[in-house]
């Protein structure tokens, strides 16, 4: 076949062309940072990149969840804490007041004490993160229809002596037995209630006092991962206490017991208290603390629980931002020694193809 040179000229500009494509995509290469410009380029590291992207945003979305979470949790924590505290020095007061040596000027001086721990007490229950209440539950903004006027926006109000959380009266349920108050919390209707307390008169009553006592605000932390970020403000307040005399356990209120110590102490002949009633509180208190004891370890195993899935949140965030810097990002080193080969073919194009096209029919025929 004869090779004309229009052939060899179309020849070097095809390939001149193939190098000028070669040498812009490194440039682009360089320039971005990036492999590829468009999906064509490389679909499956695209894919691959496109996978990475999704599993980060939805790290950092949990990430972000863990960390309101144990924001909740330290907030509960140190409520708890502080109701233990709380139960602690009234405790210390009724040890003291119990003695024999104590007259009764000195017990209605302790129940001075005593008083201010009952009303710290019901403070700390009101605890909030924010605008919103730590032992309120999902009802957060409290109870509208408090039956204290201008407290309806507290979850925890005390009306004549009695301790209400969100309307619902606390201290009708001292002095219960266990069996029957867990009866209660997993009776399937009002009809299988055998024996119902005088507030419970109907299916609706149930269904409310349930609702209230399964009352727990969650956060979604993970795939299908829900963590309690607070206590239930009635099995805060409630709790078991063994009776002395041998009798079935009974289910006695924190508020109540504090309540009974200040009138104890306050003025124990005109109460109906004596030196023996104010022994006999040393054992629920001692209970009480027990109790928020162990919900305080249980908020810490929550914590401890949130810190291991930041952790492995934080080592998945740089798996996938690694995988997502294979699929998406250039070796700069080894883009701009082919840059440079590129460079060197395309220079040494152009001087053989000058060597190429320069002749002519008149020069050949000089």
């Amino acid at each position: 076949m004869r090779v004309t040179n229009s052939m060899l000229v179309n020849n070097l500009m095809r390939n001149l062309n193939t190098n000028l494509t070669r040498m812009d995509k490194l440039q682009n290469q360089m320039a971005t940072g990036r492999k590829f410009g468009h999906i064509s380029d490389d679909p499956v590291a695209l894919i691959y990149s496109q996978a990475a992207r999704n599993k980060i945003a939805r790290l950092s979305h949990y990430q972000i969840s863990v960390g309101t979470a144990q924001d909740w949790l330290n907030q509960a924590e140190t409520g708890v804490m502080e109701l233990q505290s709380t139960i602690r020095n009234a405790y210390e007061a009724a040890v003291d007041a119990a003695t024999d040596v104590k007259t009764e000027a000195d017990r209605q001086n302790i129940a001075k004490t005593v008083a201010q721990y009952r009303n710290h007490f019901v403070d700390t229950l009101n605890t909030t993160f924010g605008d919103k209440f730590i032992f309120g539950g999902y009802n957060t903004p409290g109870d509208p229809a408090s039956p204290v006027a201008g407290q309806g926006i507290k979850p925890f109000v005390v009306m004549n002596d009695e301790l209400y959380y969100n309307g619902f009266n606390l201290s009708q349920l001292d002095g219960m037995e266990y069996s029957d108050y867990i009866d209660i919390i997993n009776a399937p209707n009002f009809a299988s209630i055998t024996t119902p307390p005088s507030w419970l008169t109907s299916q609706a009553d149930l269904d409310a006092f349930q609702r209230l006592q399964s009352d727990i605000l969650t956060l979604d932390v993970g795939p299908g991962i829900s963590v309690p970020v607070t206590v239930n403000g009635i099995d805060l307040v409630m709790y078991m206490s063994s009776d002395e005399s041998g009798g079935p356990p009974i289910m006695r209120n924190a508020f109540n017991v504090l309540q009974d110590l200040y009138l104890a102490t306050e003025d124990g002949v005109a109460s109906g208290f004596d030196t023996e009633d104010i022994s006999g509180m040393i054992k629920p208190l001692q209970d009480a603390q027990n109790h928020l004891l162990t919900k305080t370890a249980d908020i810490g195993g929550r914590v401890r629980r949130l810190d291991l899935l930041e952790a492995r949140y934080e080592q998945d965030y740089i798996n996938y931002t690694r995988m997502k810097s294979d699929a998406e990002d250039v070796d700069m080193a080894e883009v701009i020694m082919n840059q440079k080969m590129a460079e060197a073919v395309y220079q040494a194009a152009l001087s053989s193809g000058a060597r190429i096209i320069q002749p002519t029919l008149m020069d050949f025929l000089r």
